[in-house]
């Protein structure tokens, strides 16, 4: 028996699929046309095999036409960028420069923190030599027992019988000034220990950084450099406070030299009564 030509038939989940796979508009609705038109029957089942493959190279030549073709031009795109990157922006030419230019700076830095750390004390007798030490050791823990060896150095405040009250007070305020403006330096010099150190990390790490940790690197090391600032300006309010008690101390002076001369100029002159 002769089978009569009948039209390809696909079921409602398939159409269902091939919709969704399908996205670009218009594709669809020529696959469809492709597969539903009536053409001879060559299976025993009513299936056309050759109108599923023509069906299939219509949507791979639509895939191709429709997708491929703005995916070549962004891969394109993409390369280009990629190599002006290369090229320009992160050049491997300039790279290794910076690489090597940081390298040849590792031995001057290294020298430079041999000299920093270098002994110049000069003190001879040992109250003398005991303070000098806390003075330069850089170490923070020294600060506690430097008030017992800067008396020792400089003398203890007098007693209420050896002076009047307002040479007291001088001399203590005085001593006081002094003795922070000692503290302050032992601290600093810790702190400036510190961030040789940081600086020696962070020249290790630009010389294996790949170029998009630069911005990071620099953050950090400016993070830094705000942070010694601040250090510095600490210092600078320090010797400012130790050179006003020095402009005090010498107001006081002047004080109690203006005070002895007019004790001096009313016992002349009860002298002078006297007679």
């Amino acid at each position: 028996m002769t089978m009569q030509p009948q039209p390809t038939s696909l079921s409602n989940g398939a159409r269902k699929v091939l919709t969704q796979i399908l996205m670009p508009s218009g594709v669809w609705l020529l696959v469809a046309l492709v597969l539903l038109r009536p053409v001879p029957a060559h299976g025993q089942f009513g299936i056309d095999i050759a109108a599923i493959e023509a069906g299939l190279q219509a949507v791979q030549k639509a895939l191709q036409n429709s997708v491929g073709t703005p995916l070549q031009q962004i891969q394109s795109a993409e390369k280009d960028w990629m190599q002006f990157q290369q090229t320009v922006v992160y050049s491997q030419q300039a790279i290794n420069q910076a690489k090597n230019m940081v390298a040849s700076l590792a031995n001057p830095m290294q020298q430079m923190n041999q000299m920093f750390s270098m002994n110049y004390s000069s003190a001879q007798l040992p109250n003398p030599q005991t303070f000098e030490r806390q003075l330069l050791s850089g170490d923070p823990n020294q600060i506690a027992n430097l008030g017992t060896t800067f008396h020792q150095v400089y003398g203890t405040l007098p007693a209420t019988t050896q002076a009047p009250t307002n040479v007291q007070n001088s001399i203590d305020i005085t001593d006081a000034e002094a003795q922070d403006g000692f503290k302050k330096a032992i601290q600093y010099d810790a702190l400036a220990q510190r961030e040789l150190e940081v600086a020696q990390q962070i020249q290790q790490q630009i010389q294996q950084a790949a170029p998009g940790s630069a911005p990071i690197l620099e953050a950090e090391a400016a993070s830094w450099v705000v942070r010694a600032n601040a250090y510095t300006q600490s210092a600078m309010a320090e010797m400012m406070r130790v050179r006003s008690a020095g402009v005090a101390n010498q107001s006081t002076a002047l004080k109690a030299a203006s005070s002895a001369r007019v004790n001096t100029n009313q016992n002349v002159l009860q002298m002078l009564q006297a007679r």
